[in-house]
């Protein structure tokens, strides 16, 4: 059986979010590229949730998973030197809210029927 190389020290989670944090392409990738209309810059925000699974498969190769989730949380608007937020309104959070709620007094309304 070949020996496996020593594995690494984890390092706390601080520090792998410091280095997240100096990482450009990460910063890239929550602030999108500024807009410049009539005067007005408009900078997109997205929340990035990264989900990965990484094991080892046959002779030590690397196999595994990621997802990455990306989603609009809203605008940063600058207009004559003030910065105002202007959040996204997501529609799929709210449909699946009505859903729960509109399932929930179907359940409760069975119960007292009975």
């Amino acid at each position: 059986m070949p020996e496996q190389p020593p594995r690494r020290p984890e390092k706390p989670r601080g520090e792998r979010a410091k280095r997240a944090a100096r990482d450009p392409e990460l910063v890239n990738r929550v602030y999108g590229e500024p807009l410049h209309i009539d005067g007005v810059t408009i900078i997109p925000v997205a929340a990035i949730r990264r989900l990965g699974h990484q094991g080892s498969g046959d002779e030590g190769e690397k196999r595994g998973c990621s997802c990455v989730n990306v989603r609009p949380v809203g605008l940063v608007v600058l207009r004559d030197g003030r910065v105002s937020w202007k959040p996204a309104f997501d529609v799929n959070r709210l449909v699946l809210a009505l859903a729960a709620l509109l399932g929930l007094f179907v359940l409760l309304g069975r119960r007292r029927a009975r």
